[in-house]
Order: C-alpha cells, then structure tokens, then sequence
C-alpha cells in the first residue's frame, strides 16, 4: 500500500493542495481553494462599522479587522478539509509550505489528528509558481 504524502501549498489569499507517493513521483494536484476576499482594498475590509455595546450604546464595541476575519475563515475551511482528508485515510502525512503570517493561523486551527501527521512545516509564498517550478523547488530546496 502507498504512502499518500499531502503537500499544502498556501497564503491568506489560495491554497493548493497536493499529493506524491514518493519523490520519484510527480505531484498531483487534489484540490485548490482561492479567499477573494483578501484580495479586497484595505478600505473594503480594514474595519467594519461600529456595533452596539452590551449597555446598548452605540459606537463603544470594538471595531473589527475584516481582513483578519477573512482569514481566519480560511484557515478554518482548510484545517476541516485537512482533518476530513486525515480522519479518512487519504492522508498518511502531511507538510505546509505556507506564508507568513498565515502559518500561524493555519496552524492554531488544525486538530490534533492532523497536527499528529504533520511532517514538515515552512514558512514560505511558493504560491505562484507553476506546477513544474513547484515540484522543482519542493524536491530541490525540501526534499518533498
């Protein structure tokens, strides 16, 4: 039986994630996922507007980072799919080529079932590199 290793490929704005049985195999892409609302203006997710305070008057809630808000969902939409991916053993083992500073996110929102698989961890935006740069480079510089 093989070994399915997962490779997240990731920053705040698209993740993809991938597979590879051994590094004499090619990596196969099994899913992507883009979060458009990063990729916003500053002025369209920097604070949303001032809500009501528990005593009822207005202006005195915190305001809130959309952009941080957005992210976070993301992180969370990633960390279910890595867990249903792991809880069903499609998954073996797992290692995050991710930005930062949404490693960190990423990485408090994973469960203990994945963080049990996880292998590898590095913080860099290897995002936008074609599929043959990227199998390059995760061979070459990770040893993926």
């Amino acid at each position: 039986m093989t070994q399915q290793h997962g490779i997240l490929v990731a920053n705040a704005s698209q993740a993809r994630l991938f597979e590879r049985t051994s590094l004499s195999e090619p990596l196969l892409e099994l899913a992507d996922w883009v979060n458009p609302a990063s990729r916003m203006p500053a002025s369209d997710t920097e604070r949303a507007p001032l809500g009501q305070s528990l005593a009822g008057r207005a202006g005195l809630a915190p305001r809130v980072d959309l952009k941080h808000l957005h992210r976070r969902a993301f992180a969370q939409e990633l960390a279910t799919y890595l867990r249903e991916a792991v809880l069903s053993h499609r998954m073996k083992s797992l290692a995050l080529v991710v930005s930062t500073p949404f490693m960190g996110e990423l990485l408090r929102h994973l469960d203990t079932s994945v963080q049990k698989v996880l292998c590898a961890r590095h913080v860099r935006d290897l995002t936008s590199l074609s599929l043959t740069d990227l199998d390059q480079r995760l061979r070459a510089d990770f040893r993926l």
